[in-house]
């Protein structure tokens, strides 16, 4: 439905997308979690998790200002695209979870990277169906 004062109208999604709100947000995290990384190596943690709706990262050790900064992109990722689901769709959990394998550390002249990292988001819907996607990256360089 299209008029002057409205030329693109929005079509309200299904709950199928949710799958895909999930996977673009593991890919977008993947695509700027060096510092994650570093942090993970650095702390001898390997796994970082963060609550997408409350913008709650943990264990505390990542939960730096240049850390929220990209949870807040996912976040806002997320609320733009369940915005656009028809009603009564809705995303009541957003979980994304990242583990780094620390203990494969490579260092050359120029970078470090450590072993294959796992980004896992799970966004449950409003009916209790959970959509989990994996985002599997081999090697991970860390910002040091």
């Amino acid at each position: 439905m299209e008029t002057a004062d409205m030329p693109f109208v929005q079509k309200k999604l299904g709950r199928k997308y949710i799958k895909s709100f999930a996977s673009g947000i593991a890919h977008m995290f993947a695509c700027s979690a060096q510092h994650y990384a570093w942090l993970a190596y650095q702390h001898r943690l390997p796994t970082a998790t963060i609550d997408l709706l409350e913008l709650r990262i943990e264990p505390a050790d990542f939960d730096i200002e240049r850390n929220r900064i990209l949870a807040g992109m996912c976040q806002k990722s997320l609320l733009r695209n369940v915005g656009q689901l028809a009603p009564p769709g809705a995303v009541v959990s957003a979980v994304l979870s990242a583990h780094f394998g620390i203990d494969d550390y490579s260092k050359d002249w120029c970078s470090a990277s450590i072993g294959r990292a796992v980004f896992t988001v799970i966004l449950t819907d409003d009916r209790g169906k959970e959509w989990r996607v994996d985002h599997d990256e081999e090697r991970m360089l860390i910002q040091s």
